[in-house]
């Protein structure tokens, strides 16, 4: 009874109720294609930019008023 497992998975037979049968309908295989892949990289990429872009924006306003007291203009 111990090497029912290994003889369940190698597809030899067992004598019925000694191993656990195989199911019937393989596992759902999802399929994405690379034409969706690519757009949603695309897009989540853009995305980052545009996030990104913002708090740059914000953070280099921050500094520009933070420094500007201390730009000697000669």
């Amino acid at each position: 009874m111990s090497d029912c497992p290994i003889r369940a998975f190698s597809g030899c037979a067992c004598p019925p109720g000694k191993c656990v049968e195989k199911p019937t309908t393989p596992a759902p295989l999802t399929f994405v294609s690379w034409r969706t892949q690519a757009i949603a990289c695309l897009t989540f990429g853009f995305l980052a930019a545009i996030v990104t872009a913002g708090w740059m924006e914000t953070q280099f306003k921050t500094r520009d008023l933070r420094n500007q007291e201390h730009v000697s203009w000669k």
